[in-house]
Protein backbone atom coordinates (compact mmCIF):
# COMPACT_ATOMS: atom_id res chain seq x y z
CA UNK A 1 0.00 0.00 0.00
CA UNK A 2 2.97 2.24 0.40
CA UNK A 3 2.90 3.16 -3.35
CA UNK A 4 -0.92 5.35 -2.69
CA UNK A 5 0.90 7.09 0.13
CA UNK A 6 3.90 8.56 -1.15
CA UNK A 7 4.34 11.74 -2.60
CA UNK A 8 5.21 11.99 -6.22
CA UNK A 9 5.61 15.76 -7.22
CA UNK A 10 6.64 15.31 -10.61
CA UNK A 11 4.50 12.22 -11.36
CA UNK A 12 2.19 13.98 -14.09
CA UNK A 13 -1.09 11.35 -11.98
CA UNK A 14 -0.06 12.67 -9.09
CA UNK A 15 -0.55 16.35 -9.91
CA UNK A 16 -3.75 15.04 -11.33
CA UNK A 17 -4.71 13.42 -8.49
CA UNK A 18 -4.23 16.62 -6.01
CA UNK A 19 -5.92 19.34 -8.44
CA UNK A 20 -9.29 15.98 -8.42
CA UNK A 21 -9.38 15.73 -4.85
CA UNK A 22 -10.37 19.24 -3.13
CA UNK A 23 -14.19 19.26 -2.40
CA UNK A 24 -15.66 22.04 -0.78
CA UNK A 25 -15.88 21.67 3.09
CA UNK A 26 -18.89 24.38 2.48
CA UNK A 27 -20.26 22.47 -0.25
CA UNK A 28 -20.18 18.89 1.66
CA UNK A 29 -21.48 20.46 4.61
CA UNK A 30 -24.70 21.55 3.25
CA UNK A 31 -25.24 18.35 1.46
CA UNK A 32 -24.44 16.90 4.68
CA UNK A 33 -26.97 18.90 6.22
CA UNK A 34 -30.42 19.19 3.85
CA UNK A 35 -29.71 15.04 3.33
CA UNK A 36 -29.92 15.23 8.01
CA UNK A 37 -26.80 12.93 8.01
CA UNK A 38 -26.36 14.54 11.28
CA UNK A 39 -29.36 12.41 12.47
CA UNK A 40 -28.44 9.02 13.88
CA UNK A 41 -30.11 6.36 15.89
CA UNK A 42 -31.97 7.12 19.10
CA UNK A 43 -29.08 6.80 22.29
CA UNK A 44 -30.60 3.06 23.18
CA UNK A 45 -29.95 1.71 20.13
CA UNK A 46 -25.92 3.61 20.15
CA UNK A 47 -22.46 2.54 20.64
CA UNK A 48 -20.86 4.06 22.98
CA UNK A 49 -17.29 4.09 21.08
CA UNK A 50 -18.97 6.72 18.68
CA UNK A 51 -19.17 9.15 20.94
CA UNK A 52 -16.60 11.33 20.53
CA UNK A 53 -17.98 11.78 17.04
CA UNK A 54 -21.11 13.31 18.09
CA UNK A 55 -22.49 16.82 18.15
CA UNK A 56 -24.56 15.47 21.36
CA UNK A 57 -27.60 13.86 21.68
CA UNK A 58 -31.03 15.78 21.04
CA UNK A 59 -34.33 14.60 22.62
CA UNK A 60 -32.83 11.18 23.00
CA UNK A 61 -31.04 10.59 19.54
CA UNK A 62 -27.49 11.08 18.37
CA UNK A 63 -26.53 13.46 16.13
CA UNK A 64 -23.25 13.97 14.44
CA UNK A 65 -20.69 16.49 14.05
CA UNK A 66 -20.32 17.34 10.55
CA UNK A 67 -17.36 19.22 10.74
CA UNK A 68 -16.02 16.18 11.18
CA UNK A 69 -17.77 13.98 9.03
CA UNK A 70 -17.03 16.62 6.39
CA UNK A 71 -13.08 16.12 6.95
CA UNK A 72 -13.41 12.26 7.07
CA UNK A 73 -15.18 12.58 3.48
CA UNK A 74 -12.19 14.60 2.12
CA UNK A 75 -9.88 12.22 3.58
CA UNK A 76 -11.65 9.06 2.11
CA UNK A 77 -11.76 11.03 -1.36
CA UNK A 78 -8.74 11.47 -1.83
CA UNK A 79 -7.28 8.14 -0.83
CA UNK A 80 -10.10 6.44 -3.24
CA UNK A 81 -8.77 8.84 -5.94
CA UNK A 82 -5.48 8.29 -5.59
CA UNK A 83 -5.81 4.09 -5.81
CA UNK A 84 -8.10 4.99 -8.34
CA UNK A 85 -5.87 7.32 -10.70
CA UNK A 86 -2.97 4.95 -10.20
CA UNK A 87 -4.66 1.55 -11.03
CA UNK A 88 -5.10 0.26 -8.14
CA UNK A 89 -8.32 -2.35 -7.16
CA UNK A 90 -10.70 -1.68 -4.94
CA UNK A 91 -13.34 -3.33 -3.43
CA UNK A 92 -16.93 -1.83 -2.79
CA UNK A 93 -19.11 -3.71 -0.57
CA UNK A 94 -22.87 -3.04 -0.48
CA UNK A 95 -24.65 -0.86 -2.18
CA UNK A 96 -27.31 1.76 -1.39
CA UNK A 97 -30.42 1.33 -3.32
CA UNK A 98 -30.60 4.93 -4.93
CA UNK A 99 -28.51 4.93 -8.56
CA UNK A 100 -27.36 1.52 -8.17
CA UNK A 101 -27.47 0.35 -11.59
CA UNK A 102 -25.60 3.81 -12.52
CA UNK A 103 -22.94 2.74 -9.94
CA UNK A 104 -22.69 -0.93 -11.00
CA UNK A 105 -21.99 0.38 -14.76
CA UNK A 106 -19.53 2.61 -12.98
CA UNK A 107 -17.33 -0.26 -11.20
CA UNK A 108 -17.54 -2.47 -14.33
CA UNK A 109 -16.43 0.47 -16.96
CA UNK A 110 -13.46 1.17 -14.42
CA UNK A 111 -12.66 -2.70 -13.77
CA UNK A 112 -13.29 -2.07 -10.29
CA UNK A 113 -15.36 -4.57 -8.01
CA UNK A 114 -18.36 -4.80 -6.51
CA UNK A 115 -20.61 -7.36 -4.13
CA UNK A 116 -23.57 -6.64 -2.34
CA UNK A 117 -23.49 -7.26 1.50
CA UNK A 118 -26.16 -9.39 1.19
CA UNK A 119 -24.19 -11.53 -0.85
CA UNK A 120 -20.73 -11.90 0.16
CA UNK A 121 -19.33 -15.28 1.40
CA UNK A 122 -16.44 -16.05 3.20
CA UNK A 123 -13.67 -16.55 1.68
CA UNK A 124 -13.86 -13.74 -0.40
CA UNK A 125 -10.21 -12.08 1.08
CA UNK A 126 -8.87 -14.81 2.80
CA UNK A 127 -9.25 -18.13 0.61
CA UNK A 128 -8.93 -16.04 -2.91
CA UNK A 129 -7.25 -18.68 -4.58
CA UNK A 130 -10.21 -20.92 -3.30
CA UNK A 131 -12.61 -18.82 -5.09
CA UNK A 132 -10.94 -17.90 -8.20
CA UNK A 133 -10.45 -22.14 -9.06
CA UNK A 134 -14.49 -21.72 -8.31
CA UNK A 135 -15.18 -18.85 -10.53
CA UNK A 136 -13.14 -20.64 -13.45
CA UNK A 137 -14.30 -24.20 -13.03
CA UNK A 138 -17.84 -22.41 -13.05
CA UNK A 139 -17.10 -20.76 -16.14
CA UNK A 140 -15.67 -23.56 -18.17
CA UNK A 141 -18.63 -25.36 -17.16
CA UNK A 142 -20.83 -22.83 -17.56
CA UNK A 143 -23.06 -24.91 -20.44
CA UNK A 144 -23.47 -27.62 -18.29
CA UNK A 145 -25.45 -25.58 -15.77
CA UNK A 146 -28.66 -24.87 -15.58
CA UNK A 147 -30.41 -21.68 -15.00
CA UNK A 148 -30.91 -21.81 -11.29
CA UNK A 149 -27.43 -22.03 -11.40
CA UNK A 150 -26.17 -20.01 -13.40
CA UNK A 151 -28.39 -17.05 -11.57
CA UNK A 152 -27.14 -18.28 -8.05
CA UNK A 153 -23.85 -17.76 -9.28
CA UNK A 154 -24.20 -14.44 -10.67
CA UNK A 155 -25.79 -12.86 -8.08
CA UNK A 156 -23.19 -13.64 -6.00
CA UNK A 157 -20.17 -13.29 -8.23
CA UNK A 158 -20.97 -11.38 -10.58
CA UNK A 159 -19.55 -7.90 -9.28
CA UNK A 160 -16.14 -10.30 -8.22
CA UNK A 161 -15.37 -12.17 -11.20
CA UNK A 162 -12.39 -9.48 -12.00
CA UNK A 163 -11.28 -9.49 -8.69
CA UNK A 164 -8.11 -12.43 -8.91
CA UNK A 165 -6.07 -10.28 -6.50
CA UNK A 166 -5.94 -8.60 -3.28
CA UNK A 167 -7.51 -5.31 -3.19
CA UNK A 168 -5.30 -2.08 -2.40
CA UNK A 169 -8.89 -0.58 -0.77
CA UNK A 170 -12.24 -2.05 0.60
CA UNK A 171 -15.05 0.64 0.94
CA UNK A 172 -18.29 -0.56 2.82
CA UNK A 173 -21.23 1.17 2.74
CA UNK A 174 -23.54 -0.45 5.37
CA UNK A 175 -20.54 -1.31 8.13
CA UNK A 176 -23.45 -3.30 10.33
CA UNK A 177 -24.23 -5.59 7.64
CA UNK A 178 -20.59 -6.04 6.44
CA UNK A 179 -19.08 -7.32 9.43
CA UNK A 180 -17.28 -10.80 8.07
CA UNK A 181 -15.89 -8.66 5.19
CA UNK A 182 -14.48 -6.19 7.51
CA UNK A 183 -12.98 -8.92 9.38
CA UNK A 184 -11.71 -10.41 6.22
CA UNK A 185 -9.98 -7.47 5.47
CA UNK A 186 -8.20 -6.52 8.89
CA UNK A 187 -6.56 -10.18 8.52
CA UNK A 188 -5.38 -9.24 4.98
CA UNK A 189 -3.83 -5.83 6.10
CA UNK A 190 -6.42 -4.05 3.33
CA UNK A 191 -7.24 -0.61 4.41
CA UNK A 192 -10.73 -0.09 5.01
CA UNK A 193 -13.38 3.11 3.96
CA UNK A 194 -16.72 2.31 6.08
CA UNK A 195 -20.11 4.84 6.28
CA UNK A 196 -20.82 4.28 9.76
CA UNK A 197 -23.78 4.83 12.01
CA UNK A 198 -24.22 5.64 15.69
CA UNK A 199 -25.15 1.87 16.37
CA UNK A 200 -21.27 0.88 14.78
CA UNK A 201 -18.16 0.59 16.43
CA UNK A 202 -15.60 2.73 14.45
CA UNK A 203 -12.32 1.43 16.39
CA UNK A 204 -11.40 -1.11 13.82
CA UNK A 205 -12.15 1.13 11.04
CA UNK A 206 -9.06 2.52 9.22
CA UNK A 207 -11.05 5.82 7.40
CA UNK A 208 -14.28 5.57 8.98
CA UNK A 209 -16.78 8.52 7.50
CA UNK A 210 -19.66 8.72 10.48
CA UNK A 211 -23.01 9.95 9.55
CA UNK A 212 -26.46 8.31 8.69
CA UNK A 213 -26.15 7.43 5.29
CA UNK A 214 -28.89 4.92 5.00
CA UNK A 215 -31.51 7.08 4.34
CA UNK A 216 -32.53 7.51 0.38
CA UNK A 217 -31.12 11.11 0.69
CA UNK A 218 -27.74 9.80 2.34
CA UNK A 219 -27.47 7.09 -0.03
CA UNK A 220 -27.83 9.51 -3.06
CA UNK A 221 -24.83 11.36 -1.69
CA UNK A 222 -23.05 8.15 -1.21
CA UNK A 223 -23.86 7.24 -4.96
CA UNK A 224 -22.73 10.52 -6.51
CA UNK A 225 -19.83 10.96 -4.63
CA UNK A 226 -18.67 7.71 -5.67
CA UNK A 227 -19.52 8.02 -9.16
CA UNK A 228 -17.92 11.78 -9.08
CA UNK A 229 -14.57 10.26 -7.87
CA UNK A 230 -14.55 7.02 -10.65
CA UNK A 231 -15.59 9.37 -14.00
Amino acid sequence: MRKYFEKKENDHNYMKIARYTKPKSQLILSNLIVAKVYLGYSKSMWDPTIFPFLFGIRNQFCTFDLDQTTHMIKKSVKLISKIHHLNGKILFVGLPEVGQNKLIKSFVFKNHSYISDQSWVNGVLTNGHGLFVYKKTFLNHFRSKNEKEKRFFYEKFGGILNLNTKPDLLVVYNHSRSLDALHEATKMNIPVISFINSGNNPEKVDYPVTGNFMSKPGGKIYSNLIKHLLN
